[in-house]
C-alpha cells in the first residue's frame, strides 16, 4: 500500500528489531499505567530506528485499546501508512510564493486536513513559526477516533526548528493538552534548544547490530547483502551515510576519496580540485571525506597527524558556513583544504 508518511518504507524495518521492540513495548507498558512523560525525544541518527521506533509508539499511544509493539490491526495499519487522523507528522512544509518553485505544486494529503506530506521538491529548509502555530492552534481538540493525538516532529534540531517555531512551541510543550504526547526526534541533542531539551525526556534508540544494519543498507540502496556489507566498510562505518544516499555508487566514491585526499594534501592541486568537484556532484561525500581523514590521521607519524586532523575540522567547519552563508560545495571544499595541501601524509 501507499504510505503518507514522509520517510521512505525501509525507514520502519527497525521496528521489527529485538531491542527496538523491546523499547516501544516497555514505553508502552509506562502509558498504560499513565507514567509515560508528554514529550519524549527520540535520539539517534536518521534510518537507524528512530523513526520506525516513533510510528510504533504513535500506534500503541493513538489506536484505541492500546495495542502492543508490532501491533498489525487496520489502526495500527493506517498509523504506519501515515492516515491515522490522531497521528500527524510535523516535517518541512511547502515553500509558498516566493518564487522559487512552480506554484502549481500542492501538498499531498492524507484523509484528514491535519495530516500532510509534501513532496522534496518543494520543501523549506526549516519548520516555520507559521507552521508551529497552526499546530497549536489545533491541539485542543480532541482525539478523532483514538485514546490520544500524537505528534511526530520530524526534527526537534535548530535547524531545521528554526528558533522562532521552537520559543512558540515552549508553553505548549511545559504544559502540554492532557490527551496530546509529543515524539521529537534528534540526531544530536547539542543541537537541540535546552528550552526544549529541558521540557523532554530523552530516550535513547539502540544502535544496531551489524547484520541489521547490513539488512537495511540491502533494502535502502537495492543491493544484496554483500553488496550492503561492502559499502558499510567503505563508509567506514557511518551507516547513516550509505542510508542518506541509497545510491550503491557511493561504493566508488569512498574509493576515489581514499586515492585522492592523500595526493590533495600532498600538494597535488589536480587531485585537490577533483576532490571538490566530486563532493559538488555527491555532498554526502563530505562526511565519507571526513571519516577518510580521520582515518588517515590514525596511521599517519605524529608530525602530519595534527594537519590532518585540522583538514577533517576544516572541512566540518566549512561546510557549516557554506550551509550559512548558501555557498557552492566545490568552493567550499577548495577553501578549507588549500592551507593543507602542503607537505606529504
Amino acid at each position: 500500500m501507499t504510505s503518507q508518511l514522509p520517510w521512505p518504507s525501509w525507514m520502519l524495518i527497525p521496528a521489527a528489531w529485538p531491542a527496538c521492540r523491546r523499547l516501544a513495548s516497555r514505553c508502552l507498558e509506562i502509558a498504560a499505567g499513565h507514567e509515560l512523560p508528554p514529550t519524549l525525544m527520540l535520539v539517534g541518527e536518521a534510518g537507524l530506528g528512530r523513526e520506525a521506533l516513533a510510528v510504533d509508539l504513535a500506534a500503541g499511544l493513538a489506536v484505541h485499546g492500546g495495542p502492543p509493539a508490532g501491533c498489525n490491526c487496520p489502526g495500527c495499519d493506517r498509523v504506519r501508512r501515515g492516515v491515522h487522523p490522531d497521528v500527524e507528522i510535523v516535517t518541512l512544509e511547502p515553500k509558498k510564493g516566493d518564487g522559487s518553485i512552480d506554484q502549481t505544486r500542492e501538498p499531498r494529503r492524507g484523509v484528514h486536513p491535519d495530516v500532510e506530506i509534501v513532496t522534496p521538491e518543494t520543501k523549506r529548509s526549516d519548520i516555520s513559526i507559521d507552521q508551529t502555530r497552526e499546530l497549536i492552534g489545533r491541539l485542543d481538540r480532541r482525539p478523532y477516533e483514538g485514546q490520544r493525538r500524537v505528534v511526530v516532529f520530524s526534527s526537534c534540531q535548530t535547524p531545521p526548528l528554526n528558533t522562532e517555531a521552537a520559543t512558540t512551541l515552549l508553553k505548549t510543550l511545559e504544559e502540554p493538552p492532557g490527551h496530546v504526547t509529543f515524539l521529537l526526534l534528534a540526531a544530536n541533542p547539542n543541537r537541540v534548544l535546552p528550552t526544549i531539551q529541558s521540557r523532554s525526556v530523552q530516550v535513547r534508540v539502540p544502535l544496531p547490530g551489524h547484520a541489521e544494519t547490513a539488512e537495511l543498507v540491502a533494502a535502502a540502496c537495492g543491493t544484496d547483502p554483500a553488496q550492503s556489507t561492502a559499502l558499510l566498510q567503505a563508509c567506514h562505518g557511518h551507516p547513516a551515510v550509505a542510508l542518506a544516499t541509497g545510491d550503491p555508487s557511493l561504493l566508488a566514491t569512498a574509493e576515489h576519496l581514499e586515492a585522492l585526499l592523500p595526493a590533495a594534501l600532498a600538494g597535488d592541486g589536480a587531485a585537490l580540485l577533483r576532490t571538490a568537484q566530486l563532493i559538488q556532484r555527491a555532498p554526502e561525500a563530505l562526511t565519507l571525506a571526513v571519516a577518510t581523514l580521520l582515518r588517515e590521521a590514525a596511521s599517519a607519524p605524529v608530525e602530519d597527524a595534527e594537519r590532518v586532523l585540522a583538514a577533517a575540522a576544516a572541512l566540518v567547519a566549512a561546510e557549516r558556513r557554506r550551509a550559512a552563508l548558501r555557498l557552492d560545495h566545490e568552493t567550499a571544499v577548495l577553501g578549507a583544504l588549500t592551507p593543507f595541501a602542503a607537505g606529504r601524509l
